[in-house]
Parts: C-alpha cells; structure tokens; sequence
C-alpha cells in the first residue's frame, strides 16, 4: 500500500516548461551550446535529456554554467509561474488522506519553497534537493533514509525519463506524468509502472 508520494518539481507541480524554453534559447545565444537551427522545443519534449547532452556533445563545464544561469533566471520569475489545473484540489486530498508528501528535484530548495508558498501549496513534508542533473536516485535513497520511508510504501511522481531511471535505480515505484517536459510516447519507452493523464488519477496510486 502506498503512504509516501515523492514529487519530481519542474514539469510535475509546476509548469515551467514554457519558461525553460525562452530562458534556454536566451542561455544558448551566450554559451553558444547549439546552433539556432537545432532548437526546436517541442522536439525536447522526444527526448532523454542524457542522450541530448551527449549527442550534441556538450560538455560539463558549459552544462554546469547553463544550470546556474537558468536557475538564476528562474529565482527571479517563478512566483509568477503557474501549477496545473486541479493539481492543488488533489494534493490538499492527498493531504488529507493523510498521505507523505515530499520533494526530490534537481532544482534548489528555495525556488521550490518560493512557488509552493506563492501557490498555497504548503502541503508537503519535505524538500530535498539535489545539484545532479542525471543521478537523482541518490537523492531519492538518501530522502527514503531520513524520513524514514519504506520502499514498499513509496512512489516517485516524474514527468522525464531520466526520473524513470532514477526511481529504478532506486528500488522504487515510478508514476509518470504526461503534462510535463516528456511525451507520453517517449516515457511509455523507459516502462513506468504508471502513467498519468490526469491530476486526479494520483487519488489512484492509493488503491
């Protein structure tokens, strides 16, 4: 039966997804990571952000400076960024049923902490951030370890596939969502034990 709901953040609670896409075009014209002519957001959407890095061949360093430059544009915009419709009615139920919730998310604990606030959606246990873009089952371990959460009893909620890698990794369940950065198509490949159209099907994961 499951007590503990894990939220990925970007994609998942909030939808940054449009904004990710201007603030990485802006990004990009900078650090010169890819040429404009193969930029095209909604073909993001297709793939593994794993394979993506390697395939265009961009190193760690200009990663790493991507990821602190987008972090520092989106501290500055995300009180102004919205959640999904009917998301927060399903989380107050969740709430109430007196599940678990928590957050594992490559993002930073006070962006996440900003949002959740200006959303009225301070119904979560626990923030837990990671700096990793593509090991976040470390984290997700490490969050089971001090809130005392059971496997068994744990599903991880993502909507990339390098979150269905990493709940796999971890030993855990894994729900994908389909209104986030991933294709429904391209996360059915990864083979989630979930997937979920709806705000209202998490009620589902109870049963």
């Amino acid at each position: 039966m499951i007590k503990n709901i894990i939220f990925d953040f970007d994609g998942v609670l909030a939808d940054t997804f449009p904004f990710a896409v201007n603030a990485a075009m802006e990004i990009n014209k900078e650090l010169k990571l890819l040429s404009d002519e193969k930029i095209n957001p909604e073909e993001f959407r297709s793939l593994d952000m794993e394979d993506f890095v390697k395939e265009f061949k961009i190193s760690k360093v200009k990663l790493l400076f991507f990821v602190l430059k987008y972090r520092k544009k989106l501290q500055k915009e995300i009180e102004g960024l919205p959640t999904f419709n009917d998301l927060p009615h399903v989380l107050h139920q969740l709430r109430s049923k007196k599940v678990k919730l928590g957050i594992v998310t490559s993002n930073q604990k006070k962006i996440v902490q900003k949002f959740l606030n200006f959303n009225n959606l301070e119904v979560f246990d626990f923030i837990f951030s990671t700096f990793s873009l593509f090991h976040k089952e470390k984290a997700l371990l490490n969050s089971l370890r001090r809130f005392n959460l059971k496997k068994e009893e744990t599903i991880y909620v993502g909507d990339e596939t390098r979150d269905i890698r990493a709940a796999k990794a971890a030993g855990l369940k894994v729900a994908s969502v389909t209104w986030g950065y991933n294709f429904e198509s391209k996360l059915a490949e990864y083979k989630p034990d979930f997937i979920i159209n709806r705000p209202q099907e998490l009620l589902d994961l109870l049963q």
